[in-house]
């Protein structure tokens, strides 16, 4: 039973990519006006006639999303009616479904209110976070009980604070689409004309903040291999790989690839990265936890 709830838990995993992907499209393509201010209808209707390109786009991403959060609910109550014995599963099924609840009310709200760019770049992030829940929810079923070996307080520490700045250079460079600030640079690495307008500022901040996210990988790896702890430093390879190519992309964005496809794959790119660091950073917290738990009981 739990095989075929993690094998359900995958596909879920990937609806929410999917979602995400189809969410960077409407931002890439300005169709977050597609529907006009309708939600959940489009333009008054249930399916819209003759529509544009625009209102396609956002209209399949609608669709979509309303799928995969159908899903992420049957996936939580199915996690909680069959898994008796693990409350770490059931709180990321608890989280998973959460954030895509959350996700859906901003998503509505920045088509019938108009919400600022400030506001508009937390979507994205939120549907990171249910990404990752489902993610590492999808790991622990798959994994069962297998025991893994502690991590220590230190690369603990780091993991912990790799992930919440990665969160902050995520909501950065969202910031920079939702704003209009993509192109905003002459240049790259180092904006190079000679006015620099706020939107100018922006796209910097998010440039140094993605190069000293590269260095935090590096640094994070290099405790994970002194450690010599396989799991952490195989996860950090893999981050660092994602990581490398992400910038990239953001490189190639700057530079010219103006093809909607590279904004895309900037966003799976992240994606990817944040999904694997945040389960290292679960999988630190319950190593180190259970090997708490061993030493009380044997003291």
């Amino acid at each position: 039973m739990h095989k075929k709830l993690a094998l359900f838990s995958g596909f879920v995993t990937l609806g929410m990519m999917l979602v995400l992907i189809m969410g960077g499209t409407v931002t890439k393509t300005d169709s977050g006006d597609g529907c006009g201010t309708d939600w959940p209808l489009c333009h008054g209707k249930l399916i819209p006639t003759n529509p544009s390109v625009e209102t396609m786009i956002e209209y399949s991403h609608r669709v979509v999303s309303g799928i995969e959060g159908l899903l992420i609910i049957a996936l939580t109550i199915w996690t909680f009616a069959v898994v008796k014995n693990r409350f770490d599963v059931k709180v990321f099924a608890f989280l998973a479904f959460i954030f895509m609840l959350i996700q859906s009310i901003i998503g509505a709200g920045a088509v019938i209110w108009q919400q600022s760019d400030a506001i508009l770049a937390l979507h994205f992030g939120i549907s990171l976070v249910s990404f990752a829940s489902l993610l590492i929810l999808t790991i622990l079923l798959f994994e069962g009980e297998r025991v893994h070996r502690a991590v220590s307080e230190r690369l603990k520490v780091h993991l912990y604070g790799l992930t919440i700045y990665t969160m902050v250079v995520v909501y950065t460079g969202a910031y920079v689409r939702h704003l209009g600030a993509t192109y905003a640079c002459v240049g790259w690495p180092i904006c190079a004309q000679d006015v620099w307008t706020f939107e100018s500022w922006v796209q910097m901040g998010h440039r140094i903040m993605a190069a000293l996210l590269v260095f935090y990988t590096l640094y994070v790896l290099y405790l994970a291999r002194r450690e010599t702890n396989r799991l952490v430093e195989r996860g950090m390879w893999a981050s660092l790989f994602f990581i490398l190519l992400q910038v990239g992309t953001g490189a190639w964005i700057v530079l010219g690839g103006h093809a909607t496809y590279v904004p895309l794959l900037h966003a799976f790119l992240i994606t990817c990265y944040f999904g694997i660091v945040s389960y290292l950073a679960y999988h630190a917290y319950r190593s180190t936890k259970r090997a708490g738990l061993a030493k009380r009981d044997i003291g």
